[in-house]
């Protein structure tokens, strides 16, 4: 979430109204994945923070932010046989893009609007 909001406040990392110019999600009109780098970065530099594949993260899943760590630590206590996935997707409406939204899976379900995140040192 901290990464798809790159330092604002919003529903989104542009603002409060969801934009198919901005995110790749059920209004965009493509009914796929699009080529990374297709929308601009946001103000962290990242791109497709917001729809195209939903992305698996560290945490496991729990219901509520009840007891979630408070250091930008992952969460791991809870359902961690569930995990939690971020940034919408292709063929989800535009509040699962929200930077806030988040949705869960068992680790082992595989479907086309899940992906993952590589990050690179510099």
């Amino acid at each position: 979430e901290y990464a798809a909001r790159a330092g604002s406040s919003s529903e989104y990392s542009w603002g409060n109204s969801a934009s198919s110019s901005r995110a790749n999600y059920s209004d965009s009109g493509y009914s796929k994945t699009v080529a990374v780098k297709s929308y601009s970065p946001n103000a962290f530099g990242l791109y497709d923070m917001h729809g195209n594949v939903m992305e698996w993260v560290q945490d496991c899943w729990n219901a509520s932010y009840s007891g979630a760590p408070s250091n930008g630590q992952a969460w791991q206590s809870g359902d961690c046989s569930s995990h939690v996935l971020r940034g919408g997707s292709w063929n989800f409406p535009a509040d699962f893009v929200r930077s806030a939204s988040r949705y869960y899976f068992t680790a082992g379900d595989r479907y086309t609007v899940i992906g993952f995140r590589l990050v690179q040192d510099r």
